[in-house]
């Protein structure tokens, strides 16, 4: 049976110190766990196998797709994609520099559209492993990309990374 003075007595109020005491034993176990999570290394991405999207692009017999060999360590394939007809690799460099291979057998010209920029153009040549290839001018700020086409496969490397990196990117294409 509920006495009349404790019906009528009101919750405690609380206090910002409550409050504080309560996120300090929330924010504790989280902190302790990054840290952890630090310690034992798990902080680089993992490496893709591209060999997937490789097979995949090989079976829609469109182009055959060149291969990524012979990088130096510390470049890393982060992810590799084929979809409506348009094989996507994403590549890592050692000091951040992103970028990304794209191979298609659609037109240079929407190709660079859709991967590049709408403004996206092929311009001067470059040599790069006894290859030539297309600087392209029109990019988003910040980027770089350089293109090649070889009937009926369009290749591009387009990215945040160097000039040098593009280029060591190009060179480990092959068939």
């Amino acid at each position: 049976m509920v006495t009349p003075t404790q019906a009528t007595r009101e919750p405690k109020a609380r206090r910002p110190r409550d409050m504080a005491l309560s996120m300090l034993v929330l924010i504790v176990p989280v902190f302790l766990l990054v840290g952890f999570y630090r310690f034992l290394g798990h902080e680089t991405p993992p490496q893709v196998d591209p060999s997937e999207a490789y097979g995949s692009a090989q079976r829609a017999g469109q182009f055959q797709p060149l291969q990524i060999e012979n990088l130096p360590s510390g470049w890393r394939i982060e992810s590799a994609t084929f979809t409506d007809g348009v094989l996507r690799l994403g590549v890592t460099a050692p000091d951040n520099g992103a970028m990304q291979v794209v191979e298609s057998a659609k037109p240079r010209a929407e190709l660079l559209s859709t991967v590049v920029s709408q403004s996206a153009q092929a311009g001067e040549n470059v040599m790069i492993g006894g290859t030539t290839w297309l600087r392209v001018t029109g990019t988003r700020p910040g980027e770089r990309a350089i293109v090649q086409t070889t009937d009926p496969r369009t290749v591009i490397i387009v990215g945040q990374g160097k000039d040098e990196q593009l280029q060591r990117l190009a060179e480990s294409l092959t068939a």
